[in-house]
């Protein structure tokens, strides 16, 4: 896409921002940062707000009110007491039996973030993973073998979303079979959760950012009661956002969209009809970096691909509902659906291949392009309630899933000229595109499961579940005709208990299990075994400051069975005989310190290794995990009544030590030091409430690098600017 189109692009989006803000003037409350009260409807589907509905308007108070995972609270919080990925209901983090992190608006606001892959920084032993741009992979407690995450409590292989869209960021720590099933990773699962229509309210909220490297993004929040009496409410978001990357002759645009519908048809039935558009214009320079010692000297702005080669594009969309029906305080049914689609087609910059020649003095290349395909179908039907059985409260869940997801890719393969690393020519083309894969998988499951959550005089808390899944994967070489497919049955369990010492202390202890389905298949024809997972998990929650400050500080013990790894009578095979083993300590602290003072504290050991191997040396450190990373992002706002009421001030810092580059372990990556900083200023013009805001990222301007272990790695900006302003009508 050249310079003009991308520029018109731009001008759309801006003219589409200016029509929405006119239109705002017939609106007439405030949106979710600026106004007295409001109440917000519960991104995820199992929990009920009829009794909300009956209250009427809310009680004035001097904060903003959101509710986020089932509980009101003040907008501005770091805190949020409560969690739905954890169990599916909704439990309190200090009584929850799993470490567990959630990542509020206030954070997401404060720091400036641009991304879900950004976000998740400050959750200890969570990383982003090396994969497509704009994709959403993460690397927990050492392990990414899997790429599979949950939006709104649904799984997708190949999902993308921006921030725009995003209410609250849940992290689910350790394997999650048990209620998600199959595919999701060994260390933990990530929970997006999606903003939802709010009824009785009305809103709109602009903003525009500018940036460092070129960057420009427009957003919009609408929110009307359509009906008039909160049965019919609508909801959209809008962003727009593009930048010039920190790499020569890089670009990347993006165009979102969300809209969202809440029906109330009755008092006992809540239905959430969401879907989602985002397009994607890039270039692959920013992401891919060869893995070799010598590309750490170079500049961060240096590109290694050609100037002449094609760029690649994305299109993504979502579709689903979520209804809630409530037969009485203790029975409830949850129907929901999701589907998303995302279709790819890669441009001849996409580097397929990286290697550095003898002399150390020039870098073989080989492209790879063409389109490809994900998708994704997740059903998922539940019953939950509670019931006493003498001093035994439960509080159950009962659910079936049926689940599809399709992947096919159609890639071509080309060389470059070789480029000469200290005078670089970027005009080369790429030679003759030939055929080099033309594959389509398709992996189906069929789930029941349960899970009773029992209390006993408020004290002890004993948690037990199960799950079956019956998985069928198959794949389809379509240059060679075959068509190989695996069937793999399997129960998933999960146990857990919790103790609770005190009213502000909790001690836990937990025991779960994982599996991940595999295409791949032996020299014989044998499919490969599922991969397996379980852990053991123990902890101390403890809330400080009038129940303010939320921390958890956890130890745990990972092991991975069944990994691919290369069959030595057949080398270019792999048979499932690999062992992997992460354990280590985390601590999470999250909260309120003192009015104004707000603060999100992390710390990990992570201590990631091969166990057993036929390729990989016992005793190999996993790529890209550092033994030690410290997060620390705290703030302070200005109370009413002083002189500087409105102004807020933030300060991060993130820390880690080296990691290894690839596996086998060859060279490390360096250690880091990070620091980032805020400033903003809330006031009132004309009656609309304005946030101006600075975030200066990377101040220490640290050279940070993430690897997939193969032949890439990923860089993070240089220091960097962001202003923005946010105008409510």
């Amino acid at each position: 896409m050249d310079k003009n189109t991308r520029g018109a692009q731009g001008v759309l989006a801006c003219r589409f921002l200016a029509r929405i803000a006119m239109l705002s003037y017939g609106f007439t409350a405030t949106p979710l940062w600026a106004q007295d009260t409001i109440k917000k409807s519960i991104p995820l589907t199992d929990r009920d707000d009829t009794s909300e509905r009956k209250k009427g308007a809310i009680t004035s108070s001097s904060q903003s009110l959101v509710i986020v995972n089932g509980t009101r609270q003040p907008i501005e919080d770091y805190l949020a007491p409560t969690n739905n990925s954890a169990l599916k209901i909704p439990v309190t983090i200090q009584k929850t039996p799993a470490a567990v992190q959630v990542i509020t608006p206030a954070v997401i606001q404060d720091r400036g973030v641009l991304g879900i892959n950004q976000a998740v920084e400050t959750v200890s032993s969570v990383e982003r993973n090396l994969t497509f741009p704009n994709s959403l992979t993460f690397r927990v407690r050492g392990f990414v073998d899997s790429s599979t995450t949950l939006r709104d409590g649904f799984r997708e292989q190949t999902g993308t979303q921006d921030i725009q869209g995003v209410e609250t960021i849940e992290v689910l720590k350790g394997p999650a079979s048990v209620l998600y099933g199959g595919s999701t990773s060994s260390g933990g699962t990530v929970n997006v959760t999606t903003k939802r229509a709010i009824p009785n309210h009305n809103f709109l909220n602009v903003g525009l950012s500018g940036g460092s490297f070129g960057l420009f993004r427009g957003t919009a929040d609408s929110n009307r009661d359509l009906s008039g009496d909160g049965k019919v409410t609508g909801r959209i978001n809008f962003a727009y956002q593009h930048d010039d990357t920190f790499r020569d002759f890089g670009y990347n645009e993006t165009t979102f969209v969300a809209p969202t519908l809440q029906w109330n048809p009755s008092r006992r039935d809540r239905i959430d009809f969401f879907a989602s558009w985002q397009r994607s214009n890039y270039t692959w320079g920013a992401s891919q970096t060869p893995l070799i010692r010598k590309a750490l000297a170079l500049p961060l702005s240096y590109n290694f691909d050609n100037q002449t080669l094609g760029t690649s594009h994305q299109n993504s969309w979502r579709l689903g509902y979520n209804w809630v029906h409530t037969f009485s305080d203790a029975l409830k049914f949850r129907s929901g659906f999701a589907s998303s689609i995302n279709n790819y087609n890669f441009g001849t910059d996409r580097m397929s291949t990286f290697a550095l020649s003898t002399n150390g003095e020039t870098l073989r290349r080989g492209v790879s392009s063409g389109p490809q395909m994900g998708k994704d179908f997740d059903l998922q039907n539940e019953f939950s309630g509670s019931f006493h059985t003498g001093p035994l409260k439960h509080d159950w869940l009962v659910g079936s899933e049926l689940y599809q997801t399709d992947y096919s890719a159609k890639t071509y393969a080309a060389t470059l000229p070789a480029l000469i690393l200290a005078d670089p020519i970027y005009s080369g083309l790429p030679g003759i595109s030939r055929l080099r894969s033309n594959i389509s998988t398709q992996a189906e499951a069929a789930s029941v499961y349960f899970q009773d959550y029992i209390s006993l005089f408020d004290r002890v808390y004993f948690l037990g579940g199960g799950r079956y899944d019956a998985t069928t994967t198959s794949s389809l070489n379509k240059m060679t005709e075959i068509n190989t497919s695996v069937s793999a049955n399997k129960f998933s369990p999960r146990l857990g208990i919790l103790y609770t010492l005190s009213r502000t202390t909790s001690l836990y202890f937990n025991w779960s299990t994982g599996f991940i389905p595999t295409s791949t298949s032996s020299f014989n024809g044998t499919p490969l075994s599922p991969g397996r997972s379980h852990q053991i998990e123990a902890g101390v929650k403890q809330q400080l400051f009038h129940d303010h400050l939320q921390a958890t500080v956890a130890v745990y013990d990972i092991h991975r069975s069944n990994v691919a790894t290369t069959d030595p009578a057949h080398p270019l095979y792999s048979i499932a005989v690999g062992q992997q083993r992460s354990r280590g300590i985390e601590a999470d602290v999250t909260g309120e310190i003192l009015p104004g003072w707000k603060a999100v504290l992390s710390y990990a050991y992570t201590f990631a290794c091969v166990t057993r191997d036929n390729k990989y040396p016992v005793g190999s450190i996993l790529a890209g995990v550092a033994k030690h990373t410290g997060n620390v992002w705290t703030t302070y706002e200005f109370a009413d009544g002083t002189g500087l009421h409105g102004l807020g001030l933030g300060l991060g810092i993130r820390a880690a030590t080296r990691r290894e580059a690839t596996l086998p372990n060859s060279f490390y990556l360096p250690g880091y030091f990070r620091l980032d900083s805020a400033v903003w200023y809330k006031f009132s013009l004309h009656g609309r409430a304005i946030r101006a805001q600075l975030n200066l990222t990377n101040l220490t301007n640290a050279r940070i690098y993430d690897t997939n272990g193969t032949f890439s790695m990923r860089a993070e900006a240089p220091r960097s600017a962001l202003g923005s302003l946010q105008v409510a009508f």
